[in-house]
């Protein structure tokens, strides 16, 4: 798990004096690229030339982060599947409170097409077995396989 300490700026914050959604979509992302350089990712996608991408994500807001509030953002692997790698995200207030929780889907990327994860995992020397899936994380895998797409507004 990657852990790293921040304080909510001005500027992460809306007119509503909490951190603005899309801050904390940004912050998280932050986190992601400072995990994957922590495993070693970032160095193989730059080898490889390969690029991160984000295929989906689900996100629950439940408490408000205000200006110059401390918190911290965890990152850990959730688990993976042959396409994509399954990214579990949270802030978490100094008095442990969870702030905001997220689930991306994630993936390496090569001429707009996904590198197996098989790949990606040998590449990165990653010889453990798959992490076994939380229920609501396998129930969200599974019910974004059947929404169709495009959308048809």
């Amino acid at each position: 798990m990657h852990v790293s300490q921040h304080w909510a700026r001005l500027s992460d914050c809306d007119i509503f004096g909490e951190m603005n959604n899309g801050r904390i979509l940004t912050l998280y992302e932050f986190g992601r690229f400072q995990a994957s350089v922590r495993m070693g990712l970032w160095a193989l996608l730059k080898k490889r030339k390969w690029a991160f991408a984000v295929a989906g994500t689900s996100i629950r807001y439940r408490k408000r982060i205000t200006p110059f509030e401390r918190y911290e953002t965890r990152t850990k692997i959730a688990t993976w599947d042959e396409r994509f790698v399954y990214i579990e995200q949270g802030m978490f207030k100094r008095s442990g409170e969870c702030a905001s929780h997220v689930l991306f889907r994630t993936a390496v990327v090569k001429n707009g097409r996904a590198v197996p994860t098989a790949e990606v995992m040998e590449a990165l020397g990653i010889t453990a077995p798959r992490p076994v899936p939380a229920d609501w994380v396998q129930n969200w895998i599974d019910a974004e396989a059947t929404r169709t797409w495009p959308p048809k507004l």
